[in-house]
This record gives C-alpha cells, sequence and structure tokens, in this order.
C-alpha cells in the first residue's frame, strides 16, 4: 500500500509508475496463486490485474489554465475551460423539419431570417434552434414552460448537443427525442415557466449539471448564461449580476440573452452551480435605417442597470427534477463496481473520474486502500485534495474529498 500510496500524486512520471507495475508483476511471479501476512490467506492477483488493466496508460496530462472574457462569446472562442464543460450538457431545440435526413441543417443565416444587418455580431451564421435547454440527469433535461407547452412539442422537435459554429451537419449521437413531460408549468399569474423532459436516452459525453437544490441567490452574484440565443450556434455570456431578488418565482438580471436563450442554464459565475433557467427578456431587436432607406435589424442595448432586465425561473422552484446524489452516494460510485469513466486527470495513469461543472473526481482502488483526488476542470494538475486510504476503515476522510468535490 505504501508504494501505492508513493505514486498516487500528480508528480509522479511515467516511468516511476512502470517501475511501480514492474514491482506488482514480480510480486504476482512470486506468489502466483495467493499469499500469507499475519496469518490472513490473500487471493490477490485477481484485484492486481484488474487494477493493471484499468491504469494501462502511458501519457501525462499537461493542461493550461485558462480563463473567460466578459462579452457575449462563441463557445470555441471561450478561454475558460468551465464553459467546454458545462456547453456539453446544453443543448438546442430544433424542428424535427429542419433537420436533413441525413442529419444536414438548413444553411440560411439569420441575417436572412431575421433581417438582420450585415455588421450585426454573428449575422453570417445559422439559426435553425427555437430554445435552449440543459441536462439535469443522464437523458433528463430542463427547459421553459414555453418552450414545450404540449406532447405535440414533445413530439414535434428534437434536442440537438454539439451545435456550436461552423457546425452544419448533426451525427445520430447529437440528435435526441423528448419521450415525455415528467413537469411543466406556464402560470400568468405566479410566472412560474419552466419544463422537465425525459429524453429518448443517455446523452453522450455530457454529464448531468449541478443546481442549487435550497436557498436564494443574492443582489449582485456575478452569473453566467450559455445557450442558443436567436437559434444560433452555441454562446456563453458571462458578466453579467443579479439585479432584484424579491420575487418568490425568479430573480432579474442583465444578461445578454435572446429569444431562443429561453431555457438556457443561467450559472453562478463563482460556484458553477446552476441558479435558474432563463424565461424573459427585454425586446431583442429593433429597426435601423441607412442613408439610403434600407432598413435591417440590430441588437437592442440598454445599460446595466436600466431596461426591464431579463427574468430567471429559480431552480429551486421547478418540479420533477432527479435526486442530486448525496457525498456517501458519490463514493459510492467509485469502489468496488465503478462504472464512471477511465480518464488521465492531473496523474500520469488513468483513474474513474467524475466531472462536475467546475471540479472533478477521480480515483482508483488498490487491494484494500481507496485513493481520491479532485481539483479544478481548468488545472488538473494542482490537486485540491486527496488521499490514499483504507476503504472501510477511512470512509470519512475519504468522504472529506467527495465534500470538497461537491462544493
Amino acid at each position: 500500500m505504501q508504494s501505492f500510496s508513493d505514486v498516487y500524486n500528480p508528480k509522479t512520471t511515467v516511468e516511476e509508475f512502470n517501475q511501480f507495475k514492474n514491482k506488482i508483476t514480480a510480486f504476482q511471479e512470486k506468489y502466483p496463486e495467493k499469499c500469507a501476512l499475519n496469518d490472513e490467506i490473500y487471493e490477490h492477483n485477481k484485484e492486481l490485474d484488474k487494477f493493471l488493466a484499468m491504469v494501462n496508460q502511458k501519457t501525462v496530462i499537461t493542461p493550461k489554465v485558462i480563463y473567460g472574457k466578459d462579452d457575449r462569446l462563441d463557445i470555441a472562442d471561450s478561454t475558460d475551460a468551465r464553459h467546454q464543460q458545462w456547453a456539453k450538457s446544453v443543448a438546442v431545440q430544433v424542428s424535427s423539419a429542419k433537420i436533413g435526413a441525413g442529419g444536414e441543417l438548413n444553411s440560411t443565416t439569420i441575417a436572412d431570417n431575421m433581417y438582420l444587418c450585415e455588421d450585426e455580431p454573428f449575422a453570417d451564421q445559422i439559426n435553425p434552434g427555437r430554445c435552449s435547454g440543459f441536462l439535469v440527469g443522464e437523458n433528463i433535461l430542463v427547459t421553459a414552460g414555453h418552450c414545450v407547452e404540449s406532447q405535440s412539442d414533445c413530439s414535434n422537435y428534437k434536442w440537438v448537443f454539439g451545435f456550436k459554429k461552423g457546425v452544419s451537419k448533426l451525427s445520430d449521437d447529437q440528435i435526441y427525442s423528448c419521450k415525455s413531460i415528467i413537469s411543466q408549468q406556464l402560470s400568468s399569474s405566479t410566472k412560474a415557466d419552466f419544463a422537465v423532459l425525459e429524453l429518448d436516452r443517455a446523452v453522450v459525453d455530457a454529464a448531468p449539471l449541478t443546481y442549487r437544490a435550497s436557498g436564494s441567490v443574492s443582489v449582485g452574484d456575478p452569473i453566467t448564461v450559455m445557450g442558443h440565443p436567436s437559434g444560433l450556434p452555441m454562446k456563453v455570456a458571462p458578466g453579467a449580476n443579479i439585479r432584484t431578488n424579491s420575487n418568490d418565482w425568479y430573480f432579474v438580471a442583465n444578461l445578454d440573452t435572446f429569444g431562443g436563450n429561453s431555457g438556457s442554464p443561467v450559472f453562478n459565475s463563482d460556484t458553477g452551480i446552476v441558479e435558474g433557467i432563463l424565461v424573459r427578456g427585454e425586446t431583442d431587436y429593433t429597426w435601423k435605417t441607412d442613408s439610403s432607406g434600407n432598413s435591417c435589424r440590430v441588437s437592442f442595448q440598454c445599460a446595466d442597470d436600466s431596461c426591464r432586465g431579463e427574468d430567471v425561473t429559480r431552480i429551486t422552484k421547478v418540479t420533477g427534477l432527479p435526486k442530486q446524489e448525496t457525498p456517501k452516494e458519490v463514493l459510492a460510485s467509485f469502489f468496488p463496481n465503478s462504472t464512471l469513466p477511465l480518464d488521465a486527470k492531473g496523474i500520469s495513469f488513468k483513474v474513474q473520474v467524475k466531472n462536475g461543472p467546475t471540479k472533478y473526481l477521480a480515483g482508483t482502488k488498490f487491494l484494500e486502500a481507496c485513493a481520491l483526488h479532485t481539483a479544478e476542470n481548468s488545472d488538473p494538475r494542482n490537486w485540491l485534495d486527496s488521499i490514499v486510504a483504507n476503504c472501510e476503515r477511512d470512509q470519512v476522510q475519504l468522504l472529506q474529498i467527495v465534500e470538497t468535490f461537491k462544493d
């Protein structure tokens, strides 16, 4: 166990880990069936073989620390690693009629579809989308209630993941159907506006986003929105703040959002958790006429503290959400029969990884030892915390690492 503890750290080289694997192989050759220690008989080779197969990795991650900008951006242009991770779990709603048999999307630009001026941002991009949505379970999606009001809306629209700048043809792994409406509210009196949907299957390469389960935001909290404004390819807009927080059902913010952002997740920029669902806002576009008398549309602009603001349904008011995992459940998902994906995350060999919105948790099991570490998604080799401990005896210490990840 001590040898394993020595190599389970972010500075271990591939060469050092290979030396450790050679020690395991030599041990297995010496004790091909079983060994005795303190009058206990151990049949160890099956577990050792499983460990060696799981960590057969020869590359070391060398990440960069990256930060975002305070502007509306194509997701591909954002330099914040968190945005790239969140984007995998955000989808656009597209009419089934707008997706060709081979996954082709219509090539008409938003400038033509919505009469935008040529110098308007993103005017040359296509905009097949209608609303946005985000994952809270492997096949559970949240959106605005006015985006899916009936089973007809559920049936006639697809949910597309990975629609980014430059994407004009979709693969089957990007397109999902709405199987059923789990819960939905759209009220003129309370202003409730949300829908929780079951998709036809688990979404590939996307983790559910973590959302606020209790409590409330505060005025001035920094927030970020991600989605498909006016049906465009994925955009992220950080740099906004909560302006008012007095309504029980929603808060108001100065987010840079448009019609297609309805259903977008609104993140707390500090914690990375989802605080709510973008549902309503100010007028999107206004008309401009040039000296020749030709008219086109431009984005309507307001000062940060003016106009009506954008309304965000509180995620804590949404019914039908899946139960979020407790720290003990997260720990149990690693050992002993984990189905989590293998990855090299800040270490010289593969470990099982659970991705969160801002942090990841990684771990592996070596005989009676359980190892865990956590780090920011943007900086995998700078561990926030780690432990190698006895799986049964030291569960309290192991759970402390899980708490660091969940916080």
